[in-house]
């Protein structure tokens, strides 16, 4: 770090441990970060290093704690980091430096860096992407390449190369990359990968459908499938799910709706994705968290879904 900082910066640079630093802090700093004290040209600033991968989001708020306990300008160092985190640091104005490759300290007035592929912002995970995810989640992935994907999910290698294009824009933190080569790995613990890929994940519903009549479909989602999962009752009416890919040829717009205050026959999702690698037909469990979050309130509805987690994921 210290040889790479006065190549880049031409500054005579001296670094030491900041020992003193952690007892000023929570143990969660000791244990995630190695904190060095740093003088350039007579300025004192610290460098924050984690030693593991930490999201975007916590090493924000760790930094800016930092800074307030120490009173000094704090700097990031990453071994690596996504095109979308370099602009959202820079945005937000937040020091750092990518070993070997950006350096970005505006109480010193540097921002150095090289050319890196273009990447397409992106501001909503794609449904693809998401699905991709959740079956790494459920199922593991070590080293899956684009073409393995291809073919276990049934799509393009195009679709799921533009689905690792925006994993390593948002930098989710499961992208390897050899040369060219690129691939997922998602294996250990199941409750903290679901916490790294929680943020970007959206309800996979796109529309409800409230009909007068029970339609009888086949694939069972959100409070009918939680009840498949736990002991919660159901609702008076079923809750099924239909891709989006099959509404038009489904008819389910031409059916009566229920008007407000009518009795509900049946209640449809229009669903980005469906999978049900958990129980055949239905809904896979996080995605019933997911579609159910407007229900939450619900003390049962709370506590049948961490019955479900425990039983079904975790």
């Amino acid at each position: 770090m210290l040889n790479y900082l006065r190549n880049v910066l031409h500054m005579n640079i001296s670094m030491e441990e900041a020992e003193n630093i952690y007892k000023q802090l929570p143990l969660l700093y000791k244990g995630t970060y190695d904190i060095f004290m740093l003088n350039s040209g007579g300025a004192e600033w610290l460098v924050m290093r984690p030693k593991a991968y930490v999201g975007l989001s916590q090493l924000r708020k760790n930094r800016a704690f930092l800074e307030t306990k120490s009173q000094l300008n704090v700097a990031l160092y990453l071994d690596k980091a996504s095109l979308y985190s370099k602009d959202k640091m820079i945005e937000d104005g937040i020091p750092f430096i990518i070993d070997g490759d950006t350096v970005y300290l505006p109480f010193l007035g540097l921002l150095l860096g090289k050319r890196q592929r273009e990447l397409k912002p992106v501001h909503q995970i794609s449904f693809l992407t998401q699905r991709i995810l959740l079956t790494g989640l459920y199922e593991g992935y070590d080293n899956a390449t684009v073409t393995a994907l291809s073919g276990k999910l049934g799509v393009s290698k195009m679709a799921v190369s533009k689905s690792f294009d925006e994993l390593e824009y948002l930098d989710v933190g499961v992208i390897n990359q050899l040369g060219r080569r690129r691939s997922i790995t998602m294996r250990g613990d199941k409750k903290s990968l679901w916490e790294k890929i929680k943020p970007f994940m959206r309800n996979p519903v796109i529309r409800t459908f409230d009909l007068k009549q029970d339609a009888r479909m086949s694939l069972c989602a959100g409070i009918s499938a939680l009840s498949e999962y736990s002991m919660l009752a159901d609702n008076p009416y079923p809750t099924y799910a239909i891709e989006k890919s099959e509404v038009n040829m489904s008819g389910i717009r031409e059916l009566k709706q229920a008007s407000k205050g009518d009795d509900i026959g049946c209640r449809v999702f229009e669903v980005g994705y469906f999978l049900d690698c958990i129980k055949p037909g239905v809904q896979d469990p996080l995605s019933v968290l997911l579609s159910v979050e407007d229900e939450k309130d619900d003390e049962r509805v709370e506590i049948s879904i961490e019955e479900m987690l425990k039983e079904y994921v975790w």
